[in-house]
């Protein structure tokens, strides 16, 4: 009797809801986790440049320097 259910059109809609969902759901947490990571390498690139700035700025080197001119 379950399978005669399943071959209904409610019962392949609501097959075909249940696989929608799961697999909206699937790609929401592949790009959550693309995000995350280009957001873990920006603040690990701010970090960096912040130091380096902080660095050349200590050390008195001309703004020139900074922009690779000279």
């Amino acid at each position: 009797m379950s399978t005669l259910i399943r071959a209904t059109p409610l019962g392949l809609m609501g097959r075909w809801a249940t696989q929608s969902q799961e697999q909206a759901r699937r790609n929401a947490m592949a790009a959550c986790t693309v995000l995350a990571a280009r957001r873990l390498e920006r603040l690990e690139v701010e970090a960096f440049v912040a130091e380096h700035l902080a660095r050349r700025t200590s050390t008195g080197e001309p703004a020139a320097a900074l922009r690779g001119v000279g």
